[in-house]
């Protein structure tokens, strides 16, 4: 009996130690889903939010195949077989690291907004019970999760159009197509590293939004206005220093443009737009709300009442817009000008189809200017090349002498008594050390006969008279003053210049000296420049070269114009004193030379296609998300307005006047800075040895209109949007 009360026991114990272990094991069932709960509601709140997750994720997938796809172009096998292939890798890397540097604030201001529109329904989940870690591993699974999307997005985008990248590059250079299709692997491990590292950065953000935040702060994040600034005028008033400044330096710039400067300009411009967006936001909103007759309307009203209502962030956004379409249309007018001006500009510089430029050794200037000796040989090999040609090719040859030298102006009169030397701090970069009524000049002297030849003209001249030519420079004396102080007599003035090289465009260099050149016709070239007496002081003070120069158009094939430029070559090697490599005795091929050029112009203007279409598409988002989120905020707004009697006419008739007043700004403004600054893209197109401002000009008003129809077309879009959010019951 005993042994069987002992066995009740003992099953009921196990009954209930089974009964506490299935309670138990329910507690643990209960617990164990928690694991996977984060990232459910992470992937629920993305899917919940797909109008603002969508173009989130868009635009880091465009940040990402861009990357890609300049890195894949810097490490290109058949980009490093194109025409400036010396720079274009340089320039895709140089791009791609850009366009990450860019992605870090461009990401974060859309995460921004994506936060802040997320608050309310975080701050939902800390009232129902949620700690702020647990929203924390919410958003660690929500940035997972948008990286991997991102990331994978982009890759797969950017080796889908790495290769349509790579055709069009080919496709404005005019060269042989590859069709083989492949993908980097650095390339992609090396975006995979970067926007890792971006989006633990914007982690680290968002989590410091919620931190820093209660539940009912949370709550209302997006529900709370902003409260102007207490000081307007000292802001607006260094605003507008700060954009006088940057105008001033852009305008008053030369050539050489320095670093320094352009650094200052930059900052100077995007401190004065922000400051002066937001200054005058207020002082707008201010004004507008003190005049009742305009205040009181009923599109005015709600038009002035938004405004006034985020009146920093629309300063902040407003200004930011404004940089980035400023910033594309400087980008996209120089490419297009450089382009644009390629072809002409190979043709001055280099106007036949091969040639030479010798410059004549100082100690046999004499012979040579009086009988020919020194290129004699050179000019008998010359003239033997090309009747080997002449029954397979109509050839025009021509040949002719100048002297070469730098020269002041001052008081607008060439004075050659004046030492260069005396003028400079450091050779090079003429024009940026000039002093007040000087100026630095280029000047190309050739005999009458030479100039008449070259020009088609048949201008007659006394000893002591000269013809001066050029197109920059406007002469403002009637003589010209020689080293031993002799006045000779300008006899016309023209804009006529002959057909001479241009040495100083040698391969993908870049010019850097940039003067402005004058042209004398003479009666006789030595005798003018003061003979062997003379050949010293201009040498040593004006740093003078003779030059003899011949070219040859050749009406045959490519192959007949590359045995004629290698003959050349070969002859100039064998003359004595070029085995010095001298820098001022150019052999040149045009159509080699020219492929370098027009290479590096389709290059840039590649690269700034691809750069002014994200920036595009970053300006639009910006707008995109802009709209969005106030949408949002102003959808019970109108909500109210409606059931007090507002139509919806009435309202569309608002959203269309806030929108101009907004979004009409950045654009004006833009242009502004475009005009202002045109400086230093002119003085960038003379770096490239283009000198060429009224093409720069119809460029700078083409790439205007047509980027104010595309905003135009964006604001049509984004406007579209908001209307639909703030009517959305």
């Amino acid at each position: 009996m005993k042994r069987e009360m002992r066995r009740a026991e003992m099953q009921q114990k196990t009954g209930q130690e089974k009964q506490q272990d299935t309670r138990w094991e329910g507690k643990e069932k209960i617990k164990r889903p928690g694991r996977g709960i984060y990232f459910r509601l992470a992937w629920t709140g993305i899917r919940k939010n797909r109008q603002l997750y969508d173009p989130y994720f868009v635009a880091g997938m465009a940040m990402v195949m861009v990357f890609y796809i300049f890195r894949f172009l810097g490490a290109s096998d058949v980009v490093a077989q194109l025409p400036g292939k010396e720079v274009l890798p340089v320039l895709f890397d140089v791009g791609g690291w850009g366009i990450g540097v860019f992605s870090i604030p461009f990401l974060f201001y859309t995460s921004a907004g994506l936060i802040k529109s997320r608050k309310k329904e975080l701050g939902l989940y800390n009232i129902l019970g949620m700690n702020k870690g647990n929203l924390f591993h919410i958003l660690f699974w929500e940035t997972v999760i948008s990286y991997v999307v991102t990331l994978l997005g982009g890759l797969l985008l950017g080796v889908a159009f790495s290769k349509v990248a790579e055709l069009g590059l080919c496709n404005i250079m005019d060269k042989q197509i590859n069709y083989r299709i492949y993908v980097d692997g650095a390339s992609a491990l090396t975006a995979a590293a970067l926007f890792a590292v971006i989006y633990f950065l914007i982690l680290l953000n968002s989590l410091y939004q919620i931190r820093k935040n209660n539940p009912i702060e949370l709550l209302r994040g997006g529900s709370v206005g902003e409260r102007p600034p207490k000081s307007r005028k000292i802001p607006a008033i260094l605003g507008l220093l700060l954009l006088a400044a940057a105008y001033g330096i852009a305008i008053k710039m030369k050539n050489p443009v320095g670093a320094g400067e352009v650094a200052a300009v930059g900052v100077f411009l995007i401190g004065g737009t922000f400051l002066l967006f937001l200054c005058v936001s207020v002082f707008l909103c201010r004004v507008l709300q003190n005049n009742k007759k305009y205040y009181y309307k009923t599109s005015h009203f709600v038009t002035i009442s938004t405004m006034t209502f985020r009146m920093k962030r629309n300063g902040a956004s407003l200004a930011a817009i404004c940089i980035l379409v400023t910033l594309i249309l400087a980008i996209l007018s120089f490419a297009v000008a450089f382009y644009s001006g390629s072809i002409g500009t190979v043709n001055n510089h280099y106007p036949y189809d091969a040639g030479v430029s010798v410059e004549i050794p100082a100690e046999n200037v004499p012979e040579e200017m009086t009988s020919g000796a020194y290129t004699r040989k050179l000019r008998a090999e010359l003239e033997n090349v090309t009747k080997n040609y002449e029954d397979t090719a109509n050839l025009e040859i021509s040949e002719d002498y100048s002297a070469n030298l730098m020269a002041v102006m001052e008081d607008g009169c060439l004075d050659l008594r004046l030492d260069m030397r005396d003028t400079w701090y450091t050779p090079g970069y003429f024009t940026g050390w000039e002093r007040g009524n000087q100026k630095i000049v280029y000047v190309h002297v050739l005999s009458l006969n030479d100039y008449n030849r070259l020009c088609g003209t048949s201008y007659t001249l006394s000893p002591d008279e000269a013809i001066l030519a050029s197109e920059d420079v406007r002469y403002g004396s009637d003589h010209l003053i020689l080293c031993d102080g002799k006045n000779i007599k300008v006899k016309e003035q023209t804009r006529k210049l002959p057909v001479m090289t241009g040495v100083r465009l040698d391969g993908i260099a870049l010019d850097v000296y940039h003067c402005d050149e004058i042209y004398l016709a003479v009666p006789d070239l030595y005798s003018f420049m003061g003979g062997n007496e003379s050949a010293a002081r201009y040498d040593e003070a004006n740093y003078m070269a003779y030059h003899w120069e011949f070219g040859v158009n050749v009406d045959g094939t490519d192959q007949e114009k590359q045995d004629i430029y290698e003959k050349i070559e070969n002859a100039v090697a064998k003359l004595p004193g070029q085995e010095k490599a001298s820098s001022d005795t150019v052999c040149y091929l045009k159509a080699e030379r020219g492929e370098r050029f027009y290479g590096l112009a389709g290059g840039l203007l590649f690269l700034a296609i691809i750069m002014n279409v994200l920036f595009v598409f970053v300006t639009a988002l910006i707008m995109y998300y802009k709209q969005i989120s106030e949408g949002y905020e102003d959808q019970s707004r109108f909500a109210i307005m409606q059931k007090i009697g507002m139509t919806k006419a009435e309202i569309k008739k608002s959203i269309r006047s806030q929108m101009l007043t907004v979004f009409s700004l950045p654009l004006l403004v833009a242009g502004v800075h475009f005009v202002f600054t045109s400086n230093i893209i002119y003085i960038m197109l003379n770096y490239s040895v283009m000198d060429n401002r009224p093409l720069l000009n119809r460029v700078m008003l083409l790439c205007y209109l047509i980027f104010a129809v595309i905003y135009s077309a964006v604001y049509a879009l984004t406007s579209r949007t908001y209307y639909k959010i703030v009517n959305r019951r």
